[in-house]
């Protein structure tokens, strides 16, 4: 049965010869759609396009590997049902070169193809970010050095006011920070320039016409609307019966500022506005007493009036502390500092690209300006597509984006150079979700799809939007709930898109009803999102206690504790078999924010409660054991006088030593360095030595040993060989496999020898500098990660970020760490850049030692501020939306009384979108939660715990969403683990007395028994080879005699570099090379032009120029030999043969041999392949005579030896050719070049 299509998605794979805009929800199956769309525009009956011209391009490798993989199986089944298609058994052999591919890869191939357009040498390599960072810091060193030799004013400035302290660490920041900004740009140049231009404004007119200026006024527009609301709220409490009447005349002198303030606004009248606030004195509240008045509705009213001062105050100091002449001021005392900055950077850009390109390494930012400046040229504000952009637009019938909505503006123009914009063609396709876009800190610009998302027409047009709104993934309880909360929490103004009916999701998976209890229901309590409040005693979740573990602790705790209820009792849909099941650990994942600090506490809680546990951790590669200790053996290596490796290094398995024997030996030996002290203590007499202290010697002199062995390899062994050798030496490879989590520690060890070999193709050689290079790495926190091995994760809770869980879907999802505090740490810095407003710094005059803030810099922080929250909301759906049948929502939280009061202020707001107040102050993901879970029935018997009793407004009643709410205390969690050790002791007690002895069960003994005393009967097939070459089948025949022959071209011996003083000279290498020379020359002989010496050696010389021969080859070639050849009788036959172009040299074959042929002894019917080359075989009188060409040394008389050691593979030569060809083959000779004669065998 085919797939069903919904309306949206069927338009969407229809829609031809325009751009479209496909904005598909999370679970919508856009992959699915875009696969069909490229089938159906590959299939189209009509106009049929080839698979190579479509340029498909996706956001990550894997993505792209999986689409390729999707359309190859759908192309093979539509050829299977349509075998005679010739244009579907073309596109099989063109998937293979089709551009289903990220936008790197892409840009890389613009590369390969047009890098003669940009000089550039094709055989670029690209830099591993550890191989980059090492990079940088030699370059940032080198441009600073010259910059303080150049002395230049502007630089010295920028020293002077933005350096901090003794170092200029903090200069170097701000270089990166501005370098990385201005390459997300399509012009960097340009817009570094753009940026300045903000510090260039010389009047008030100008300054007021600025786009900063404009958001201030927004920003104090929202400000004044929020005061505005706290005032009217204080009056209505003011005039309830009961209400503190007093406080009146003080909340209407308020009034009277707002109003001022309001006009103010309105005028834009900054110095006004300004004067105004640093002018007015607040009125007192009246101390008045009357004992009618509810002393809480006082408390209210109080608390509501200082809130609105505290906004007053933030608004003077924030943005109207000064007159527009002070801005003016500030701005030009920024100036100069900021071109220094402007001109240093640009400086170490231009640097930077020299030595990549001195070093032939490119990074990812190269690659889309190299792609860039390939197809465009710019003249004036004009953009010119290039013949290459001109050439790849034909090329190309449709350009398809997955995953826009994470796309900058430098893919932008490049997705437009190669698509039909030049010529207005309109044949652009672009996938995204913009409340699924979390790659900010990439420089992603959301903006792009929500221009278009916004400016395309949802009718038939030439720029059409397409909404696939229907989810496909999850339950509608878990859909109704993720509505519920962001319909009142993401709006345009916060996450860049109004979540409303267009926006939310709807339900398109079906789940059939659970038959196990009688009239259950799909939205049975069982799969209500659960909310787990995990109360942290009265203590505030600061941000510095966001490290502190016990905060994690306690949650994973309790996320164990509801992991266990639900294992094995709860059930979740089987994918495979369509039918219900119980839970298992391997359905459920954890989510979080961020792994650093969260990760491994969470994996040791769960661990701890017997809780299988997989995290596919991004960092703590370095700090994995195996790899500390093998680092260490490494750095003792390159140089022994280092006291804490070499400790690492004793104390570990390697050496073995116990900290009571390195006691022993530094007591023993108390003088110089660790190592010294090792020397000295091998060194002493065995006599006076206890037996403990023997045993410790015998142990060091045998590590001595082995060390010194290993740093006399070390000179001239590959840095990855060396580590081979040290595992494969001191057995530390088979130690770490035998640990538990062996496969892991050997999977990480096995990283770090790959890491060596890609180290070993830098610039970068030897030892010494690979230590560096790592050190430098574990200095620059570049972190690896710990392998991801496949399927680690099956059959165990996973632990991941959910930015990895991007595009993944599970059965059952914890939503954790949700009072983690949100990281504003790059909004606080010193140095800010927004990509529309530029580069913001506090005012600084170093004569005066003042530094003040700047209005710009407060601006462009609150920008930012916004679009960090709008990122973490995006962040947010990502996670909830993951689960396919149950989301569980977790996080501890702090003050649970102070929390309620606060929400309870938000429960009888109507309109479903929160005020700004609300979301535009989140710190945590519970600032978004609970103000949103205030105004559901679900709170209301917590708040009523805390005294809370008003009807909360009724909103999104048509979702109806349904939410299990649970505060989980202390007491609780310790009374969980009391029941979980009473268990566990329980299961103890019966495992310590069991009797081994004794059969508790006769079946599964039986069984167990039946299963341990297995044999694999197919033993014997162990020493089978799949696959064999006629070399190895001569082996076998002439068991161990020397091969006397010279290898095969295509098999080179491997020489030992041995310089020629030692080896006197090179005829070893002559002897191992004469048999690849001579074969060459026989292999691309050209007969017709053979009849002299000279001829002979023109050509031999032309293979040398055309790199098919190496020199030293060449040299080991007599002309003589080849001259005797061609005047023997075969010689003259294959000449005749290569005239009627009957010859055929260097034929390949594979022939089906039967094993018992192959070895006398074997008694099975198996077979085996046999591989080979044949020399040379010709066709004369429709019969075969097959030729093998030797250069072994034999004397005359010696022939029947080589006959003896040949026949065996030139019979299997025949017997290919036989096969092969159907003919006969009438003659099998050996020409040996030694001899200059034919013999046949």
């Amino acid at each position: 049965m085919g797939v069903i299509w919904t309306e949206e998605q069927q338009k969407v794979i229809s829609l031809r010869d325009r751009n479209i805009l496909v904005s598909a929800a999370a679970g919508s199956g856009k992959t699915a759609v875009l696969v069909e769309r490229i089938l159906s525009k590959i299939c189209d009956p009509k106009k049929p396009v080839d698979i190579d011209r479509l340029l498909i391009m996706t956001f990550t490798r894997a993505a792209a590997g999986e689409m390729k993989e999707r359309i190859s199986a759908a192309i093979d089944q539509k050829l299977y049902d349509n075998p005679d298609n010739e244009h579907l058994q073309r596109q099989t052999s063109l998937i293979h070169n089709a551009q289903i591919t990220t936008i790197d890869g892409f840009c890389a191939y613009i590369i390969r193809n047009y890098f003669h357009m940009i000089d550039l040498d094709p055989g670029y390599r690209t830099a591993e970010e550890g191989e980059l960072k090492l990079l940088r810091e030699d370059v940032m060193k080198e441009v600073l050095e010259e910059a303080y030799a150049q002395k230049n004013e502007k630089f010295l400035n920028l020293v002077e006011c933005y350096a901090n302290g003794k170092t200029d660490d903090e200069i170097r920041d701000m270089i990166y920070k501005l370098y990385d900004a201005s390459m997300s740009h399509p012009f960097p140049e340009e817009w570094i320039e753009e940026c300045l231009r903000v510090y260039q404004v010389d009047n008030v007119e100008d300054l007021r016409g600025t786009k900063w200026m404009t958001l201030l006024w927004n920003a104090a527009l929202e400000s004044i609307s929020e005061i505005e609301e706290l005032l009217e709220r204080a009056a209505h409490i003011c005039r309830e019966i009961d209400g503190p009447y007093f406080y009146e005349t003080a909340l209407e002198s308020d009034s009277l500022l707002l109003k001022e303030a309001k006009e103010r606004a309105a005028k834009r009248d900054y110095n006004g506005m300004a004067s105004l606030l640093a002018a007015h004195k607040y009125a007192r509240l009246s101390a008045k007493k009357d004992l009618n008045v509810d002393e809480e509705k006082k408390k209210q009213v109080k608390d509501l009036r200082d809130t609105e001062k505290y906004l007053w105050k933030e608004l003077e100091e924030h943005y109207f502390s000064q007159s527009e002449e002070h801005i003016l001021e500030a701005l030009k005392y920024c100036r100069k500092p900021l071109e220094g900055l402007a001109r240093i950077t640009l400086q170490f850009k231009t640097a930077f690209a020299a030595k990549k390109r001195e070093k032939n390494v490119l990074d990812f930012s190269d690659m889309e300006h190299f792609a860039l400046e390939i197809l465009m040229k710019k003249e004036g504000e004009d953009i010119i597509p290039s013949t290459a952009a001109k050439e790849l637009s034909a090329r190309y019938e449709e350009v398809m984006v997955d995953e826009y909505q994470d796309s900058n503006l430098v893919q932008e123009m490049i997705t437009n150079l190669v698509s039909g914009w030049a010529d207005g063609r309109k044949n652009i396709f672009m996938v995204g979700d913009v409340k699924q876009s979390i790659y900010r800190f990439r420089l992603a610009r959301p903006e792009l799809f929500m221009e278009k998302y916004h400016s395309y027409s949802l009718e038939d047009a030439k720029e059409q939007r397409v909404d696939l709104y229907k989810n496909f993934r999850s339950r509608r309880e878990v859909l109704s709930s993720v509505n519920y909360i962001f319909r009142q929490i993401m709006g345009e103004d916060l996450g860049g898109i109004t979540y409303d009916d267009e926006n939310a999701l709807y339900t398109g998976a079906s789940f059939p009803e659970k038959e196990h209890v009688v009239g259950e229901k799909t939205n049975d309590p069982g799969n209500t999102t659960e909310v787990l409040l995990i109360e942290k005693d009265g203590e505030e979740l600061s941000e510095e206690e966001s490290g502190n573990q016990t905060v994690q602790e306690q949650e994973a705790l309790a996320i164990a504790q509801r992991i266990r209820k639900m294992v094995g009792n709860e059930e979740v849909l089987d994918k495979e078999t369509g039918r219900y099941r119980k839970v298992e650990y391997g359905d459920i994942v954890i989510l979080l924010r961020s792994a650093t600090g969260w990760a491994e506490p969470f994996s040791q809680v769960l661990t701890s409660k017997g809780i299988p546990v997989y995290s596919a951790s991004r960092t703590g590669y370095f700090s994995a054991q195996e790899v500390v200790t093998l680092l260490n053996y490494l750095r003792v290596c390159d140089n022994p006088l280092q006291d804490i490796p070499l400790t690492g290094v004793l104390h570990s398995p390697i050496v073995g030593c116990t900290v009571q024997e390195l006691a022993i030996l530094k007591s023993r030996c108390p003088d110089g360095m660790l190592y010294e002290s090792l020397c000295a203590y091998c060194e002493l007499e065995q006599a006076e030595l206890t037996e403990e202290e023997k045993c410790l010697q015998e142990k060091l002199c045998a590590f001595q040993a082995q060390l010194e062995e290993m740093r006399n390899l070390s000179a001239y062994t590959p840095v990855h060989e060396l580590i081979l050798h040290i595992l494969s030496e001191t057995g530390y490879a088979d130690y770490v496999k035998a640990v538990p989590g062996g496969v892991q520690r050997g999977a990480n060890i096995h990283m770090l020898v790959e890491k060596a070999m890609d180290y070993e193709k830098t610039s970068y050689r030897g030892l010494f500098n690979f230590v560096r290079y790592i050190e430098k790495l574990q200095k620059y926190e570049v972190d690896f990660g710990e392998v991801n091995l496949a399927d680690a994760g099956s059959g165990a809770v996973q632990i991941m970020t959910i930015h990895k869980s991007k595009g993944l879907e599970f059965p059952v999802v914890f939503a954790a760490g949700m009072g983690k505090q949100f990281n504003f740490q790059d909004i606080n810095s010193r140095f800010l850049i927004h990509p529309d407003m530029g580069f913001g710094v506090d005012v600084i005059l170093p004569e005066k030692r003042l530094i003040l803030s700047a209005v710009h810099k407060q601006i462009i922080r609150r920008q930012l501020q916004r679009e960090s929250l709008g990122e973490e909301l995006r962040v947010l759906y990502v996670a909830l939306t993951r689960a396919k049948e149950k989301l569980i929502i977790t996080g501890c939280i702090g003050k649970l009384p102070d929390v309620c009061n606060a929400l309870s202020v938000y429960m009888d707001h109507e309109e479903p979108l929160l005020p700004m107040a609300v979301r535009g102050k989140a710190r945590t993901y519970w600032s978004y939660i609970l103000p949103a879970l205030a105004r559901h029935p679900a709170m209301q018997e917590l708040f009523h715990e805390y005294g809370i009793t008003e009807r909360p407004a009724v909103v999104c009643e048509k979702e109806n969403a349904h939410f299990t709410v649970h505060k989980v205390t202390v007491a609780e969690l310790v009374q969980g683990e009391i029941l979980g050790q009473t268990d566990t002791q329980i299961q103890e007690k019966f495992l310590k007395e069991w009797d081994s002895n004794r059969i508790y069960d006769e079946e599964v003994h039986k069984l167990l028994k039946k299963r341990f005393s297995y044999q694999y009967p197919y033993a014997y097939l162990r020493d089978l080879p799949v696959k064999v070459s006629v070399s190895e089948l001569k082996k076998r025949s002439w068991h161990g005699e020397n091969d006397r022959e010279e290898a095969l071209f295509s098999e080179p011996d491997i020489v030992p570099l041995v310089p020629d003083f030692v080896s006197g000279g090179n005829e070893e290498y002559k002897g191992a090379a004469r048999g690849t020379a001579y074969h060459r020359l026989m292999e691309c002989l050209d007969y017709t032009a053979v009849d002299s010496e000279s001829q002979i050696h023109k050509q031999i010389t032309a293979l040398t120029e055309a790199k098919k021969m190496a020199y030293e080859e060449a040299q080991c070639i007599r002309i003589q030999d080849i001259m005797t050849f061609l005047h023997s009788e075969i010689g003259q036959r294959m000449k005749k043969a290569f005239e009627a172009d009957q010859l055929y040299r260097e034929q390949p074959f594979v022939l089906a041999q039967s094993m018992k042929n192959i070895e006398k002894d074997w008694n099975g019917e198996e077979t085996v392949l046999v591989q080979g080359i044949i020399d040379a075989y010709f066709i004369e009188d429709e019969e075969i005579v097959l030729v093998d060409y030797k250069t072994d040394r034999v004397r005359k008389g010696e022939e029947q030896h080589l006959i003896d050691l040949y026949h065996t593979q030139l019979e299997d030569y025949a017997q290919a050719l036989e096969r092969m060809l159907q003919k006969k083959v009438k003659e099998t000779c050996i020409y040996s070049f030694t001899l200059g004669k034919m013999i046949p065998v």
